[in-house]
Order: structure tokens, then sequence, then C-alpha cells
């Protein structure tokens, strides 16, 4: 499985589960910081990074991105 095929794979897990947003954002920032030279591809590194920002939350119990913010970023990157 390529890079590519890995990151749609991770967002649509985060569509049905979004309770996966911290083992998710882990990954991708591991990612990041490897030498995959599909980080050069600019559709690449922003869904990654968006990723890497899964988890984070806008209050003590309330997470900042919802299910229909990573379908947003599935559609985003899937889109040619």
């Amino acid at each position: 499985m390529n890079l590519r095929q890995e990151i749609t794979k991770k967002l649509a897990e985060l569509t049905q589960d979004a309770g996966k947003s911290e083992d998710i954002s882990n990954w991708a920032i591991s990612v990041m910081q490897g030498g995959d030279t599909s980080l050069l591809d600019p559709k690449v590194w922003e869904a990654l990074d968006r990723m890497s920002g899964a988890d984070l939350m806008s209050g003590p119990n309330t997470y900042l991105h919802s299910r229909e913010d990573f379908s947003e970023w599935l559609r985003d990157f899937t889109e040619q």
C-alpha cells in the first residue's frame, strides 16, 4: 500500500470512528517526520498536516474537529 492509499484509508477510518483521532494523529506526525518522497506532493502534505491535528481539543471534553470535518478532508484529498 502506498502513502496516498494509506492516507485515504486513515481518513476514511476517521469518518467512521472519530475515537481513533489520537492514533491517526500520531501516525500522521510520524509519517511527516519520515523520508517518503510522496511528502513532496502538496496534497499529501496537506492531508497529513490536517490529520496531525485530528485529536485537537476545543474544550475539556470536546474535540475541535468532527466527523463532518474528516469527511471534508477525505473529499479534498481524493479530488483530482
